[in-house]
């Protein structure tokens, strides 16, 4: 696990380097911003990450899946309200339409990010990888944030 850690964080650091070599940090077409995940007890085990992910290209593209080598698996979810219960569904991936974006917020489509290799506290980064169905991807160093309001609350057992 270690060894994946220190790889993730050699791609990133190249990518700052070489911005236009194949270990690009962001794609032309497509940008992450404002990624972060949520803070949680030391003693949880899913975690949730939100982001905003824009598509400047004239063709819609496909978020594939997501990885970082701190969780055993991260998965893309909808949370939607259906007949007054707040129901969270696995999604397999996520279309964004040409020049478009989609927001991965609380309550609506997000991460949900499996055990943790280490107890993670406001002020951590950690690595997420976004792979994209025209064979792109994108590495981002997300920190990790304290809750901002209870408006939004997102438990996960």
């Amino acid at each position: 696990m270690r060894n994946n850690k220190l790889i993730f964080i050699i791609l990133l650091s190249l990518s700052n380097i070489a911005p236009h070599s194949a270990f690009a940090n962001e794609v032309q077409d497509i940008t992450i911003t404002g990624a972060w995940i949520r803070e949680a007890p030391p003693t949880v085990s899913t975690l949730a990450a939100y982001a905003k992910i824009m598509n400047q290209s004239n063709e819609k593209i496909i978020l594939t899946s997501v990885s970082s080598p701190t969780f055993t698996r991260i998965e893309l979810h909808l949370s939607k309200l259906v007949d007054g219960m707040a129901q969270m569904k696995k999604q397999d991936s996520l279309m964004i339409e040409a020049e478009n974006y989609i927001e991965l917020s609380p309550g609506a489509y997000h991460l949900m990010l499996f055990n943790p290799d280490r107890p993670l506290k406001a002020g951590d980064n950690v690595i997420i990888h976004f792979n994209f169905s025209d064979g792109s991807s994108s590495i981002i160093e997300t920190p990790v944030k304290k809750r901002i309001s209870d408006a939004h609350n997102h438990h996960h057992h």
